[in-house]
């Protein structure tokens, strides 16, 4: 079960589903060719962490359960 929060921002999306590829139980590619959130509790945080990390685009955002952004990892 993910503790994780997860966002995306579609506009964003270019479609290589590297995301899909990684978590497919948790992203799909819309009939809009955009990424989408199917099931946020499909998959362990980490396979999360590296769908979205996997992103050329950055376009999902993850955080923990206290909201602190765990990828992109925060900007110094």
């Amino acid at each position: 079960m993910s503790s994780v929060r997860i966002e995306i921002t579609k506009r964003k999306c270019q479609a290589y589903g590297n995301c899909v590829a990684r978590a497919p139980s948790v992203f799909a590619l819309g009939d809009d060719r955009k990424v989408e959130l199917v099931n946020p509790e499909g998959a362990s945080d980490e396979m999360i962490v590296q769908a979205a990390k996997s992103c050329p685009y950055r376009v999902i955002a993850v955080s923990d359960s206290a909201g602190q952004p765990i990828c992109p990892p925060p900007r110094k």
